[in-house]
């Protein structure tokens, strides 16, 4: 990719080019233009770059996280009326809370999920592993479309006490949302099937035997009914509001992760990829998977205040209220004056390995432990059936926007 500075501002998530290599494109910004004003992006719009900046700035109480209705600036105030019962879901997000009520709701959601052990999951994730890993021709089959696209899914719905066959379409409307959300530039028709989507997925969970269900599994969706903390309770639409949230951030960030890694994993000797395989060496493996194969390629954030912000290469960043800033956290996970071999896959890079992949601070994103989970119990398995899976030569097929990063599919086969 030949980059400079003066066709920069073409730069979008949604054009080929940079989703096929975004990696080079950050370099060149870490180096030359580590932060840099977009005037095309959501009308105006900060793109930030290296580590020392995307830690400090999702730290920085001065900006918020109430960026729902950014990806609609492109709309006239009048017309987005027409998405309003729409925004008022992702308004509901935890994702997209400040202060004392992010404070409040983040509390009462992490006591919904106090059940929800890793010794609780583990054999839930892994019966659901198993079971798709066996339905594969291991003398080639599409890891996506057949393992990493319906796990995520299958996992959550688990999880929150619904359908575990409704994974289809979970997948789709929260693809749907994804794209709305990873992309810096929509189209009006994408706004009304998204909105349709989210329709779908709200009454989906609100459904009377998906509560029945819940309650009688136990599932996170009865939880976040019935946990009162502190004489507080999420309303329904908060309880629908947050499920729905889970869904959102961990079933495109599992499949992508998956993907990214097993394409990743392909040019490691068989002996270090063993390091997938042991409990004492699998979890900083993961880690180093979550830096360099980051499936969420930004963290988003809007001006809460005016204020003047000094890059780490000096520049003065004046930030009107409102005004967005993405935090390229694929970028600052690469950047070489934090780690050292910075684009080298180190399996066993020692802990802490001090990656943005999941945010920092206090908006740390709520999904990471199932993230993390799914994505560990996944590989080992993977690799454990199949010590040589291997990838052939294959046009790459990627996924639509670069805000999720990743395969729609790869093909692999069970060895050499």
């Amino acid at each position: 990719m030949s980059l400079d500075l003066v066709s920069i501002d073409d730069f979008s998530h949604n054009q080929v080019q940079y989703i096929e290599d975004p990696f080079t494109f950050y370099q060149h910004m870490r180096e030359h233009s580590p932060a840099h004003l977009s005037g095309t992006i959501f009308g105006g719009t900060w793109l930030m770059f290296r580590y020392e900046d995307c830690k400090r700035l999702m730290q920085d109480e001065r900006l918020s996280n109430a960026r729902s209705a950014v990806p609609l600036r492109f709309l006239p105030p009048e017309q987005r009326e027409e998405f309003a019962d729409m925004l008022d879901i992702y308004r509901r997000w935890l994702a997209f809370h400040d202060g004392k009520e992010h404070t409040r709701n983040r509390r009462q959601a992490n006591r919904g999920y106090v059940p929800f052990t890793d010794e609780h999951l583990e054999p839930r994730i892994q019966r659901l592993v198993d079971g798709l890993l066996d339905k594969v021709d291991p003398k080639g089959f599409d890891l996506i479309s057949e393992f990493a696209f319906p796990l995520p899914a299958m996992v959550i719905a688990d999880v929150l006490g619904v359908p575990v066959d409704a994974h289809a379409d979970l997948n789709r409307w929260t693809d749907d949302i994804a794209h709305l959300f990873g992309s810096t530039s929509v189209s009006v028709e994408h706004l009304r099937r998204t909105r349709q989507s989210t329709r779908q997925l709200a009454e989906f969970l609100a459904s009377e035997d998906n509560a029945r269900r819940s309650r009688a599994e136990g599932g996170l969706l009865h939880h976040l009914r019935e946990i009162e903390v502190r004489g507080q309770r999420f309303s329904e639409r908060d309880v629908i509001a947050q499920a729905a949230l889970l869904l959102f951030a961990g079933v495109a960030s599992i499949r992508y992760l998956i993907g990214n890694s097993v394409r990743e994993l392909a040019a490691v000797p068989a002996d270090e990829r063993n390091l997938l395989l042991h409990p004492s060496t699998v979890g900083p493996a993961v880690e180093e998977l979550l830096r360099v194969c980051t499936p969420v390629s930004f963290v988003g954030r809007v001006a809460g205040e005016d204020f003047e912000y000094t890059a780490s290469d000096g520049t003065v960043i004046p930030l009107g209220k409102g005004q967005p800033l993405l935090l390229y956290v694929a970028s600052a996970n690469r950047d070489p004056e934090v780690f050292d071999r910075a684009d080298e896959l180190v399996l066993d890079r020692p802990l802490p390995n001090r990656h943005l992949t999941f945010g920092i601070g206090r908006h740390l994103c709520f999904g990471d432990p199932l993230v993390r989970q799914t994505t560990r119990i996944a590989l080992s398995s993977l690799y454990r059936k199949w010590p040589e899976l291997h990838v052939p030569p294959q046009e790459a097929n990627w996924n639509n926007n670069l805000g999720f990063h990743g395969f729609t599919s790869l093909r692999v086969t069970g060895g050499e």
